[in-house]
């Protein structure tokens, strides 16, 4: 089923029901736009109409699959498999591959099976119905219980074993998922705040490992660099003070919006133990949204394994952040905090 949107004063708008009962009734609002991704342009094609909830979480996967996407086809010259799930607008799950969809979801969902519980999932490739059986297999009890997920196309039979009872489960299509890589969001980004709104340009930054401001402290690794380029898109794209562990492929855990940065690193790595991959931190790579501004968050990181991180430089620490990792045999890759730095969500 398509939206229902009728159009007030060149708005279109169309009205679900709130998160909670007293915030009824909500409505998402689009004014004439190109964005293929535009979120009024994704098709509900089975299950109950997204909450506002909803929406503000397939905006941010957006962010992060669109991010994921241009990085790989900046760096690598094309973009490959992605499967992102998301809960409170923030990844739980990711995972690429050049030539492994099935593959690629099952180790999206496998990040972190406890939080994707009830989450959304996106992916840039059909959903078949062997990709839709093996994201149930490795759900509790063999039952997928996700919000929703959003594809480019689902096969007929993916939807009935994707589908929940009561309508829960949202299945949403819209085939300009295939070739994202073009369609950074640019418009402004806006947030209410009490006696009007703030407003400032969208973040389209892109990590480019060509960069000439580049300093890589250590010794380059090809599939570290792939990782890293995988842990940047997801924690830039998560909410502040982000540290994000990848390894292979995989995000394996997302410290996200903690208060200060040794808190975050503390948080990524406790959330890869409770997920199942206290042995896949033994070679992982770690991304900070911003520089470390002591050496303790680098210190816990190094310690439970760690081989390289990305972070931007700018604080007044540097030099002993660049040593410990010089000393311990880490390979720290910076760009300058005014270029690179995430910050996107708070």
């Amino acid at each position: 089923m398509s939206l229902e949107t009728r159009e007030i004063a060149g708005i279109k708008t169309c009205e679900f029901k709130g998160e909670n009962g007293p915030q009824s009734p909500a409505a998402l609002y689009g004014r004439g736009t190109d964005d293929p991704l535009a979120l009024h342009k994704f098709k509900v094609i089975e299950g109950s109409e997204p909450s506002y909830n909803n929406w503000c979480d397939v905006d941010r996967l957006l962010q992060t699959m669109t991010h994921i996407s241009a990085a790989w086809k900046l760096n690598y010259g094309k973009a490959p498999f992605i499967a992102i799930g998301g809960k409170h607008g923030n990844p739980c799950g990711a995972a690429v591959s050049y030539d492994q969809p099935c593959t690629t979801a099952q180790k999206m969902v496998q990040g972190d099976k406890r939080a994707i519980f009830g989450g959304l999932v996106m992916i840039n490739f059909p959903m078949t119905e062997a990709l839709a059986g093996i994201m149930a297999d490795v759900m509790p009890n063999g039952k997928t219980m996700f919000d929703g997920v959003i594809a480019p196309k689902f096969m007929e039979e993916s939807v009935k074993i994707l589908s929940r009872a009561k309508g829960k489960c949202r299945l949403m299509e819209n085939q300009n998922l295939y070739s994202c890589s073009d369609v950074l969001d640019n418009a402004s980004r806006f947030r209410y705040v009490r006696g009007g709104f703030l407003a400032q340009p969208n973040y389209t930054y892109i990590l480019d490992f060509k960069d000439h401001e580049m300093q890589v402290f250590g010794k380059r690794c090809k599939s570290d660099e792939k990782d890293l380029l995988l842990a940047w898109a997801i924690g830039c794209t998560s909410n502040s003070n982000t540290i994000t562990l990848v390894n292979d492929g995989m995000l394996i855990g997302n410290g996200v919006g903690q208060q200060d940065r040794v808190g975050a690193a503390e948080l990524a790595v406790k959330r890869a133990c409770d997920a199942g991959h206290i042995l896949k931190l033994d070679g992982a790579v770690a991304y900070s949204d911003s520089f470390f501004p002591f050496t303790d968050a680098v210190d816990v990181l190094i310690r439970h394994g760690i081989k390289a991180i990305f972070s931007t430089s700018g604080s007044i620490n540097d030099g002993l952040v660049q040593q410990l990792c010089i000393d311990r045999g880490v390979t720290l890759y910076q760009l300058p905090d005014s270029k690179a730095r995430g910050f996107f969500g708070h």
